[in-house]
């Protein structure tokens, strides 16, 4: 089969994808697939030699992206794996382009992406289906400049330490984790360089659980244990960071309601394919989710990979997994 890889990309997740897409694209190679890899900043000609990347080339790079899928390379592909993290790439932007051009591809369509993206919307769904989620509340820049009566606002209403984090971004850019009320404005402010939108969430004390889906599979709970204690961005990506224990050592009963809602979410947020929920298993037995990863990473150390495994799918089976969703969609 002949498969364009899309990667890199614009979003502050560039460098993550750019990993993720190598691995994808090396692995369908050695199972024999005609695998052409595209960084989605650069033109065609970094097929042809390496193209030193600049700083317009990222500015211009979603409209290349554009340009990239009206190549004779491109549209002679089969399919179109799209392994980019963040930004236009996972909030239904790049699907709406590729819908547009008729290809098939992996994962979620617009709408999905779209509300997997957006922690609010995702955080209202998972409160009228019942599913646990920690409080929180949101604002967005226009109501948010007077800091100091937003912070007295925030602390009114929750005990330290609270999360903040930008309403439509991943792999923990712009989080930030507050444990006293000076720390507040320079956290809101991070979070707003990332989203005109942001959320202020309760700090759940407990395990961090992952599950991921594949199809309409839930995969084995999988726990993180990051060295930092929080798993931020360095534990996500640096070797030795974190352990990772799949299937979770928690109870089976617990580990069921945990796939059983995750589909149940999944479903509700109007995604396909495969994803991945991010939850924390609190100290009182209550699974609190935060969010799903519409296009989860596909790194050396990512978790839907590593909990596939566990369910005896190997990497190349999921990823041709993943093809056979897509072009059944």
């Amino acid at each position: 089969m002949k498969i364009v890889v899309l990667m890199g990309g614009t979003s502050p997740e560039r460098e993550v994808s750019l990993e993720s897409g190598k691995n994808i694209a090396s692995t369908l190679r050695e199972a024999g697939h005609d695998v052409i890899p595209l960084d989605t900043v650069l033109p065609i000609d970094q097929l042809k030699e390496p193209v030193l990347i600049t700083e317009e080339h990222i500015k211009n790079g979603d409209k290349n992206l554009i340009e990239l899928l009206k190549t004779e390379e491109v549209k002679n592909a089969d399919f179109i794996f799209n392994a980019l993290h963040g930004g236009s790439g996972e909030n239904g932007v790049v699907q709406a382009i590729l819908d547009t051009f008729g290809y098939k591809y992996n994962g979620s369509d617009v709408e999905g992406c779209a509300i997997a993206m957006d922690k609010i919307t995702t955080k209202r769904i998972f409160e009228l289906l019942g599913i646990p989620t920690p409080r929180w509340l949101h604002y967005s820049r226009n109501n948010a400049t007077e800091f100091n009566r937003i912070c007295e606002e925030i602390a009114a209403k929750f005990a330290f330490p609270i999360v903040v984090k930008p309403a439509r971004q991943g792999s923990t850019v712009g989080v930030s984790v507050v444990r006293g009320k000076q720390e507040l404005t320079s956290a809101i402010k991070l979070a707003f360089k990332y989203d005109n939108e942001i959320v202020i969430e309760e700090f759940i004390e407990g395990r961090e659980l992952t599950v991921g889906i594949v199809g309409n599979q839930a995969l084995p709970v999988l726990e993180i244990v990051p060295k930092h204690g929080i798993y931020d961005y360095e534990c996500k990506y640096k070797n030795g960071m974190s352990e990772y224990i799949v299937p979770a050592d928690i109870d089976q009963e617990v580990a069921s309601r945990i796939q059983k809602l995750s589909l149940t979410a999944f479903e509700a947020l109007r995604c396909y394919g495969y994803g991945r929920f991010d939850l924390r298993l609190g100290r009182d037995g209550t699974p609190y989710f935060f969010e799903l990863n519409s296009l989860p990473g596909m790194t050396s150390h990512s978790l839907v990979p590593k909990a596939a495994n566990a369910a005896g799918l190997s990497f190349i089976k999921l990823l041709e997994k993943i093809i056979e969703l897509g072009l059944m969609r």
